[in-house]
């Protein structure tokens, strides 16, 4: 069965089928209940994009949480990944679909997720559109029995082209 997260539209998200997500522990101790919370909190973010709410994202990072996007300079703190997530927010709109690829507990307090996500993104401005794929990594620590986002970093997968000729 797949568990597809979309950030506009339904529904909301998606998980590969047993056997292609790939959820590991380095611990024989931890708990299938942290994957299922590492899971919620992707869920939550995926939610708060959607809804281009800036607080409700912010708040699913540590306090020193890290954004670290294409083409600017990472967004250490709350602060600062309030007005990054402002700046985006008040730029694009996504209508994107998510991918759980993989979620790997490393500690009892530290894991990482892979996703990729794909679809549309709208310029607000200009309200142009443009086809969207990322593939993302989620840094996640687990703070006061939580897990928060520590670092998250993301690159397109779109083929970078110029002059008509594919250069990657």
């Amino acid at each position: 069965m797949l568990n597809k997260f979309s950030i506009i539209g339904v529904p909301p998200f998606t998980r590969k089928p047993q056997g292609c997500l790939r959820a590991e522990s380095t611990s024989e101790n931890m708990p299938p209940s942290d994957i299922e919370a590492i899971t919620s909190v992707l869920h939550a973010y995926g939610t708060a994009l959607k809804e281009r709410n800036v607080k409700e994202t912010v708040e699913l990072y540590t306090s020193d949480g890290v954004i670290m996007p294409p083409h600017f300079s990472a967004s250490a703190g709350t602060q600062a990944l309030s007005e990054t997530y402002e700046r985006i927010f008040n730029s694009i709109q996504l209508t994107i679909t998510f991918d759980i690829d993989e979620i790997v507990l490393m500690s009892p307090e530290w894991a990482f997720a892979r996703t990729t996500a794909e679809g549309t993104k709208t310029m607000l401005q200009t309200q142009a559109s443009e086809p969207h794929s990322n593939q993302e990594l989620f840094i996640l620590k687990k703070e006061a029995e939580s897990w928060k986002i520590a670092r998250y970093a993301f690159s397109t997968m779109k083929p970078l082209v110029q002059n008509g000729i594919r250069r990657s």
